[in-house]
């Protein structure tokens, strides 16, 4: 496996990621959540389902990895499969939503409406419709948010979440070591899932793009 590879991506992922990690080129790192999972999904290669083989067409973008960290002969780690594209794109996908979801949640009240905080939320991350649509993520908000609940709601600044989201606990900064008696699809899904419900630093990202039109 050569030092840099190229991981195929979709277009609002890569963009996702680079306002995470700062640039197009990543040092796989352990340290967050996305190195995690990509770390761990390519050690671990499965086939997965046929259904996955479709994965890279939509894939136009892709996120260089530095592999200066991890040499092949002493960490096991593979090339990527169909079945590794597909899963560490749609980790991502989802943790894209979570946020999302997480903005209208604060935001949306009866001087805010839904398309005003969907619109910020893709500006934040300079998505266009080229990248990911509008519809796509209103639909998702609307199976996933409680809209009504949300509208009346009279307006308020963003409230302070609690101090237990600010940092990673031990418990939830870790990769549970309890998934070796697991397949390696169940292993998969017991790392995402934990990766997933990691707190990360969404409350500082709100709050640094409040100010800049989401209100």
């Amino acid at each position: 496996m050569p030092q840099l590879l190229a991981f195929p991506v979709k277009p609002h992922v890569l963009k996702y990621l680079n306002t995470h990690l700062g640039h197009d080129t990543y040092v796989l790192s352990n340290a967050d959540r996305f190195g995690k999972m990509l770390y761990h999904l390519l050690r671990r290669q499965v086939k997965g389902k046929l259904h996955h083989a479709g994965s890279r067409e939509d894939c136009t973008r892709v996120l260089q990895l530095d592999m200066r960290n991890f040499p092949v002969h002493q960490y096991g780690l593979k090339e990527f499969t169909d079945y590794t594209i597909f899963q560490f794109n749609d980790f991502v996908d989802e943790i894209l939503r979570e946020e999302l979801y997480l903005w209208v949640r604060q935001f949306v009240n009866r001087t805010t409406t839904i398309r005003e905080v969907i619109l910020d939320f893709m500006g934040a991350y300079d998505l266009r419709e080229e990248d990911v649509q509008y519809e796509t993520l209103r639909k998702g908000v609307q199976r996933n948010c409680n809209l009504k609940e949300l509208k009346k709601r009279r307006p308020k600044s963003v409230v302070k979440m609690s101090q237990k989201t600010g940092g990673l606990s031990r418990k939830t900064g870790e990769l549970s070591q309890k998934t070796d008696d697991l397949s390696r699809a169940g292993q998969h899904r017991a790392v995402r899932q934990e990766l997933t419900q990691l707190p990360g630093s969404l409350t500082d990202f709100i709050r640094q793009h409040h100010g800049a039109g989401v209100q």
